[in-house]
């Protein structure tokens, strides 16, 4: 026999279908988190709070000015409806040119295509908002990290080289110019790492999208 929450997710699920993939989903999750975390008792409670699952759906379709499929009529054909038109925020077109933009954005116009990569992505609605946060912040920390790296190495390493130089009778180490010394080594892998962690973020929201519908 199925729980009072089994079956209130089930039936959500069944009053969602007309509910665009994104926000179903948004929704779909939400409940089942909150529902979750709570003691029979007081899902039941809960469940009585939000309703009918057909009001959430219908509250969903205002909310975001969507018109939902007029299902048919028997002996005869079922009216007309003129369908709100779709923005294109919420086209999978817009997402795919929103994630490829980010991955290589940067790399046509140095850091401002990727800063409207980023912009793009926010704006679509393909993706959760974990997801975006994901993309976003993560080349953007590294890219923080690399640089903070780097002055912190120049610093160190500027005021090594004054000290030998200090006349203090001990003559500077000399490196082989052959040889890349340790913070050369460091601050190009903090760099390599960033060119691939920048694709790689919009090439995952692509991997995420798949199966999704457009709104």
């Amino acid at each position: 026999m199925m729980t009072t929450t089994s079956d209130y997710l089930a039936r959500l699920e069944v009053a969602l279908r007309d509910v665009p993939h994104g926000i179903a989903a948004e929704i779909r999750a939400g409940i089942a988190e909150e529902l979750s975390a709570l003691d029979p008792d007081a899902a039941e409670a809960r469940i009585a709070q939000l309703g009918d699952p057909a009001r959430i759906a219908r509250e969903a379709l205002d909310a975001g000015g969507f018109v939902p499929p007029v299902p048919g009529v028997a002996g005869g054909t079922a009216p007309a409806v003129n369908p709100a038109p779709v923005p294109a925020t919420r086209t999978r077109g817009f997402a795919i040119a929103a994630a490829l933009t980010l991955s290589f954005g940067g790399f046509v116009l140095p850091f401002i295509g990727w800063i409207v990569g980023a912009v793009l992505v926010a704006m679509s609605s393909m993706w959760r908002t974990w997801e975006k946060a994901v993309a976003i912040l993560v080349p953007l920390v590294l890219g923080g990290f690399s640089v903070l790296s780097s002055l912190t190495m120049w610093t160190t390493t500027g005021e090594a080289s004054g000290g030998s130089m200090s006349g203090d009778g001990v003559p500077p180490e000399v490196s082989s110019p052959l040889l890349p010394t340790w913070y050369d080594v460091i601050w190009s892998g903090f760099w390599v790492l960033g060119l691939l962690v920048i694709p790689l973020s919009g090439l995952w929201l692509l991997w995420r999208m798949r199966g999704r519908s457009a709104a």
